[in-house]
């Protein structure tokens, strides 16, 4: 898994579509953690990456 990567999960019945925020290792037992965010499938937008300084100016936001 990479970070960006989105993919489809059925959970109790129901579709949900999650998207790879990042990974880490666990400290103690080593194994690598993914931090998945879920996408609602009407309010997700493609954006290019070169427009994403129009929507989100890099003054206001860390990563």
């Amino acid at each position: 898994m990479n970070r960006g990567d989105m993919f489809t999960v059925y959970l109790d019945g129901v579709m949900i579509t999650v998207c790879v925020v990042g990974t880490y290792h666990e400290e103690y037992t080593g194994e690598e953690i993914a931090i998945l965010a879920v996408v609602s499938q009407e309010n997700m937008v493609h954006v290019p990456l070169t427009e994403l300084d129009a929507l989100f100016p890099t003054k206001k936001f860390l990563n």
